[in-house]
């Protein structure tokens, strides 16, 4: 079998491929850029209507729980309903940045389209299909967890928690989020159930738009890493003894530098299209993911096994979201090391001397970091996911700490009037 091709005729169904899941969520989102061929009127009044519509189902959360958090006066309840409105604001922003990079996104589509077209080696478009399948299985991963686990949240919780009756013998009925709507009954059929699906297709929204941006980051980046493996192997196959004819040398050398200078100028797109949303992504759920963990503490305190349980899902469904980020970060830090290493071994003695000078730019160009960030304030790495989770558990360890204080302050109180009251018995 012959293993060079002219071009790649497959590259559409290859593009079809490799961005299906996140075409399909970033689609019902209206963000999903039309790279190949020019949008119809019809198509950009559609995506005019479902982006009004996501913002719509997002705020209709968000402003009734503003409301609430403003005029509820037990302190607890208003603390608890942070990390709730704090991931709508998120989502909100990270929505935000999706459209407005819209034009980012559609070149970056574009450049790994015109990638998949003109690789022109079946070992090549094996290795660029192996680094897209670990990108779908991120996404789906994703996807997952996050439907999983915030659509058990919106619909499973309120049900378990069952109608409450107040001291005045009234039957409220809980909603996935909390509300305020000031002299409008929510509690009566059918306003109840309108709300009720609003705000669970707003979660919908909320984890869609995570998907959505867990999905580009990992086909971007993915797509990346599969470029830089096929540039080991672009080094390796320079100095091959049947490459020593002048002509051959020099249009391997020009096809390799060539291919480099392609990866950093699309990794430069990437990384000014995705770094704003990655930084709230990351900030974002490090705030929110410290925060439920001090009420895992305190729920523990009042033996609360339902809002522990759905705490800590959410807690594991955020931090496994954040490893993925960090692992397609890590992923293409580890493939450039990989680049960085093999120049450095090349056997460039091989070549004609003029020749083996040119290897020296290569050599400096390919130990050049080559990292994706979040705000160019810390990398995508597994360290900077180390780092976080030490943050959360010396948060949470600290929180606990402070709760047994407060506990022991209490029982000495209570052990001290009882001292009090003993001795004015006596």
């Amino acid at each position: 079998m012959d293993k060079s091709m002219l071009r790649n005729e497959n590259y559409k169904d290859d593009m079809i491929y490799i961005t299906r899941l996140t075409r399909n969520v970033s689609s019902l989102l209206g963000v999903w850029p039309t790279y190949n061929k020019r949008r119809s009127t019809g198509e950009k009044v559609w995506n005019y209507f479902l982006i009004s519509m996501s913002y719509i189902l997002l705020y209709s959360v968000l402003i009734p729980g503003g409301f609430f958090w403003l005029i509820e006066k037990r302190p607890k309840v208003r603390v608890q309903t942070i990390p709730l409105l704090f991931y709508g604001f998120m989502a909100s922003g990270k929505y935000s940045n999706l459209i407005f990079r819209e034009r980012n996104i559609r070149r970056c589509l574009k450049h790994i389209e015109e990638d998949w077209r003109i690789v022109n080696s079946v070992e090549a478009r094996n290795t660029m299909i192996e680094s897209a399948k670990i990108g779908r299985r991120l996404v789906t991963l994703c996807a997952v967890f996050m439907y999983g686990s915030g659509l058990s949240f919106r619909s499973i919780l309120p049900f378990a928690k069952g109608k409450i009756v107040t001291a005045q013998n009234i039957t409220i009925k809980p909603l996935p989020c909390p509300a305020y709507f000031f002299s409008f009954d929510i509690q009566a059929s059918p306003a109840y159930e309108l709300i009720f699906a609003m705000q669970f297709l707003s979660g919908i929204v909320t984890y869609s738009i995570t998907i959505a941006l867990c999905g580009f980051a990992a086909v971007f980046v993915m797509h990346a890493c599969g470029q830089l493996r096929i540039l080991v192997d672009l080094m390796r196959n320079l100095v091959e003894e049947q490459w020593q004819e002048k002509q051959e040398v020099d249009r391997k050398l020009a096809k390799m530098v060539e291919h480099q200078i392609r990866i950093r100028s699309f990794l430069q797109l990437v990384e000014n299209t995705l770094q704003q949303a990655c930084l709230i992504e990351l900030m974002g759920c490090t705030a929110i993911v410290c925060l439920l963990g001090y009420f895992i503490i305190m729920e523990w305190e009042n033996s609360n096994s339902i809002a522990m349980c759905s705490y800590f899902i959410t807690v594991t469904s955020l931090m496994i979201n954040m490893f993925m980020f960090c692992y397609t970060g890590e992923q293409l830090t580890v493939q450039a090391e990989r680049v960085a290493s093999t120049s450095c071994e090349l056997e460039w003695y091989r070549l004609p001397d003029k020749k083996a000078r040119g290897i020296v730019l290569v050599i400096i160009m390919s130990n050049m970091p080559t990292k994706i960030t979040a705000g160019k304030i810390m990398d995508l790495s597994f360290k900077t996911y180390g780092d976080v989770r030490a943050y959360i558990l010396k948060y949470s360890f600290t929180c606990s700490r402070i709760s047994s204080l407060k506990l022991n302050m209490s029982l000495n109180d209570y052990h001290r009037d009882c001292d009090i009251s003993w001795t004015l018995i006596v």
